[in-house]
């Protein structure tokens, strides 16, 4: 007689099944069906990999998180979590399933562009979708990539033609509601030849006791096209989020994400961007203020893949309290990639003894005729500064706001849009005085 026993992340699978995918075309269920053979011969991630150092997840597969579906919401709840004065088109996620009463939808085929759910799109848009989802995601070696892949429930897709513009910006409202929930969005942006979006992604809590987000956006920028997603974290504080970020670039084409950890128990971002066509250029920009015992970790990956191409990326980091903060940053140039322009830039402020910054910036260039810069700081307030402010009658904890807005504003600057901009002021001003 054989026994078998199961171990954390076999039970912690078994508790994401249940969900029925086979009302999906060929091409999708095959991506899970990928996806899940892959899971099987990969382990949680561990501190014992490079990437992981810093970041712990043992308590992950020993709970018992489970996608949900959210019951008696009403639309105060979801007014809640819109950005004030913000003219957009909404579509509106509860633990990864679509609020279709909440959100408005564009589905005119002849249209510039459609903002619509994905599992719409991939019924009614097939064409649009299919060459495009998983394309940039079949990293075998990715646990969470992979995690996202076999049990995403839905997500936003937003697609703009040839020459076209969304008059609007869209906006994907992600929200979390009950105890020890899964929940697996996933966001799918399409834009053809010339064209123009913006996009801003938000994750909060309505309310949860513990939950898990694994979540995905995957871009395509096709030549000449300029995309930005304006990307905001605010769960609470017995939130794991998990995210991984998918850019391709043709040529003659501009994307920039704007990524703004505010709150959760702990947030890691992945973000690769391949630059796949000449005179492209990629900016990243992160904002990061952390109170309390949160931890963030941000690895971003930038694949200068053609000449000619330019990547900006500036990560500024306030950490206060018990605060963690991860910045393993990686600018890799292909040998063909001569004439390229890159600069990473990471800067980090410690308030507090307790708080923690790692940082680590890289390059990695196979190409001779470049410029490319790399920097990370590590340190605390210019004391002469705070003396000073202090000395025209300010209180310390004043000063240091006016210091902190001095300092982070330089990131919330790079954000077109103005609501989202003070939106983003506001989170940040308020977890600070709330913890202090």
């Amino acid at each position: 007689m054989v026994t078998m026993t199961l171990t954390d992340k076999d039970r912690f699978l078994i508790n994401q099944e249940g969900q029925d995918f086979s009302h999906e075309a060929k091409t999708f269920i095959k991506i899970r069906e990928l996806a899940l053979k892959n899971l099987k011969s990969l382990d949680f991630p561990t501190k014992k990999l490079e990437d992981w150092k810093y970041t712990n997840l043992r308590a992950i597969p020993k709970t018992e998180y489970r996608p949900q579906t959210a019951v008696n919401i009403i639309e105060e709840k979801i007014n809640a979590h819109k950005i004030p004065d913000l003219d957009a088109y909404v579509l509106v996620f509860i633990n990864g399933f679509f609020v279709p009463k909440f959100s408005n939808t564009v589905e005119e085929k002849e249209g510039d562009f459609i903002v619509t759910n994905l599992n719409n799109a991939k019924r009614k848009f097939i064409k649009l979708v299919e060459p495009h989802l998983g394309f940039q995601t079949r990293a075998k070696d990715q646990f969470f990539v992979n995690l996202n892949s076999a049990f995403s429930q839905d997500g936003g897709f937003v697609y703009v033609k040839s020459k076209g513009l969304l008059d609007k910006p869209v906006h994907i409202i992600n929200l979390v509601d009950g105890d020890l929930v899964a929940s697996y969005p996933r966001n799918l942006i399409v834009t053809e030849k010339l064209a123009q979006a913006k996009v801003i992604v938000t994750y909060e809590t309505i309310e949860s006791g513990s939950a898990l987000s694994n979540v995905i956006n995957e871009v395509v920028v096709a030549e000449g096209a300029n995309v930005t997603l304006d990307k905001i974290q605010n769960e609470n504080e017995n939130t794991y989020h998990i995210g991984a970020d998918f850019a391709t670039q043709k040529s003659n084409s501009v994307f920039t994400i704007n990524t703004l950890p505010a709150n959760a128990k702990m947030i890691r971002n992945n973000l690769n961007i391949v630059l796949d066509g000449q005179n492209s250029v990629a900016n990243l920009f992160g904002a990061v203020c952390l109170n309390g015992d949160i931890h963030v970790d941000n690895q971003t990956y930038v694949d200068h893949a053609k000449p000619n191409c330019e990547s900006n990326e500036l990560y500024k980091s306030v950490v206060n309290d018990s605060a963690s903060s991860i910045f393993n940053g990686k600018i890799y140039v292909n040998k063909i990639a001569q004439k390229t322009n890159a600069f990473q830039s990471n800067a980090n402020i410690l308030l507090s003894d307790n708080a923690r910054s790692n940082s680590k910036p890289q390059l990695e260039i196979y190409a001779d005729d470049v410029k490319c810069s790399h920097g990370c700081t590590i340190g605390q307030f210019d004391n002469e500064a705070l003396f000073y402010l202090k000395s025209r009658g300010l209180r310390e904890v004043t000063a240091q706001k006016v210091l902190l807005d001095a300092f982070i504003g330089e990131v919330l600057d790079k954000i077109e849009e103005e609501s989202v901009r003070k939106y983003a002021d506001k989170l940040i001003a308020e977890n600070f005085s709330s913890k202090n």
